[in-house]
């Protein structure tokens, strides 16, 4: 699996040009990033699991955008948009299941022994996609409706949303102070979720 998320990160970077350039634009954008997770968990706390889910699935594939896209150097589109793995749920979820968010124990602790690695095993091989669309669609399947409500537990919220946080940490805390600061604010939100 490692081999196999190496050549996903060196596909998403020759992929394209840069997306995000110098510090003022990461810092900008691992704000949005936090601003995403903080209003996640502002829903959890609401009881809007699916928007909370939904919230958590976008802000992982920002985390990506905003990691990856720091070290792109093609001069144009290399791949056309549709098939840049920067611009791709499925491709965007498998880049943020890096290795290095299991080696921490922060997640394990928070979700229980073992979930991190499911979690990882989801996101590779594209349950985050169909999760994503049914956190904030309704569908009617064989004349019976669903809705987010209905689909996505509690638990399942709190698992995605701390997820989401420990990918946040795990790829781009660190790089400028701002983001470490960044980094901070999401701890304390981590902490209050995993309660």
């Amino acid at each position: 699996m490692t081999l196999d998320w190496f050549d996903s990160i060196e596909e998403a970077i020759r992929a394209g040009p840069r997306l995000v350039h110098g510090s003022d634009e990461f810092n900008r954008a691992c704000g949005h990033i936090c601003q995403l997770l903080e209003d996640a968990a502002l829903l959890f706390q609401k009881g809007s699991h699916g928007t909370t889910t939904f919230l958590a699935i976008t802000a992982i594939e920002e985390t990506v955008k905003a990691h990856l896209g720091l070290f792109r150097s093609a001069e144009k589109l290399e791949t056309p948009r549709k098939k840049d793995p920067l611009f791709q749920h499925r491709s965007k979820h498998k880049l943020a299941s890096s290795p290095t968010i299991a080696m921490g124990s922060r997640l394990d602790n928070a979700i229980g022994s073992g979930r991190t690695e499911i979690l990882l095993d989801e996101a590779r091989a594209g349950v985050f996609v169909c999760l994503r669309e049914s956190a904030l669609y309704f569908a009617n399947k064989g004349d019976v409706l669903s809705v987010p409500q209905e689909v996505v537990s509690r638990e399942r919220a709190r698992e995605i949303l701390l997820f989401a946080i420990e990918a946040f940490d795990d790829s781009i805390v660190g790089y400028t102070k701002h983001s470490f600061e960044l980094g901070e604010r999401l701890t304390v939100v981590f902490d209050l979720v995993a309660g």
